[in-house]
């Protein structure tokens, strides 16, 4: 049975709609009303059969509506793969640190910052002491010392003053998953301020020129446990005191770089 006048206005309103729909919802490119607009123009002055015009509109959006569809998971598909990539590589670069797992709630990326920064504390900036001289410059360092202890270094079992701030955080009653990872987070801008200090400290040393430190470094000063003291001597064997503090300066901005801290500094 033949469709009369308001019924095939009606049809021709709601195809009319669905293009209007998809256009502002997802794609006006794609769901064009104003091509529809004109396929109708020109199917009312051929004096078309427009039933037949209604059904292959309804079919023609159809089909337009799958390809999008395809075509926009595809692409959601490549973004969450290119998303994973990046992730992974993220990760690999961290897991070249040590990990300290404190907590079984504690986040990865702390866990591991935890460990390099510790790494940093026992094994690498320990060789500052013994190149600096100068009184004015040691009591930088025992600053930069006393910071690295509160972020970083262990006691024994004992965890420092900062990670175990944390575990508070992480053990409270309540506590949401949020509030964990803003004070993850706060761990790492602190971290973050601490290491670019260092590199500034080192960075001043090394455009000092002082002849002092174009000699190898001995180790004679340096007093430590010897199992350590044998893992500096080799990390930093056959330097000069520029060259030790050259190394300090490249670990402390290879952290930085893994972590992807580089915009966490303080704006003097």
């Amino acid at each position: 049975m033949a469709l009369n006048r308001d019924e095939v206005n009606e049809l021709i309103k709601k195809i009319r709609d669905r293009y209007k729909e998809y256009s502002e919802k997802h794609s006006p490119k794609w769901f064009d009303i104003n091509a529809f607009d004109e396929r109708l123009t020109a199917a009312i002055k051929g004096s078309m059969n427009m039933e037949g015009f209604i059904l292959a509109e309804i079919s023609n959006f159809e089909k337009l509506k799958d390809r999008y569809e395809k075509k926009k998971k595809a692409k959601e598909n490549s973004f969450s793969k290119e998303v994973d990539k990046i992730l992974e590589e993220n990760t690999a670069r961290i897991k070249k640190y040590p990990q300290i797992f404190f907590h079984p709630k504690c986040g990865l990326e702390i866990s591991y910052l935890y460990g390099a920064l510790s790494f940093f504390s026992l094994e690498i900036f320990p060789i500052m002491r013994i190149i600096i001289s100068d009184s004015r410059l040691k009591n930088s360092i025992n600053s930069l010392e006393d910071r690295l202890l509160f972020l970083a270094e262990p006691r024994g079992n004992i965890h420092p003053k900062r990670i175990a701030d944390h575990i508070q955080v992480i053990n409270r009653t309540g506590v949401r998953d949020i509030e964990i990872e803003k004070d993850s987070n706060d761990y790492l801008k602190e971290s973050a301020f601490l290491l670019h200090d260092i590199i500034d400290f080192c960075d001043g040393i090394i455009d000092s020129g002082r002849d002092e430190w174009n000699y190898p470094v001995t180790f004679e000063k340096l007093f430590i446990e010897e199992e350590r003291k044998k893992r500096v001597v080799d990390y930093f064997r056959d330097l000069t005191g520029y060259g030790a503090v050259f190394k300090v300066k490249e670990f402390a901005s290879d952290i930085i770089a893994d972590f992807r801290m580089g915009a966490f500094k303080k704006i003097v």
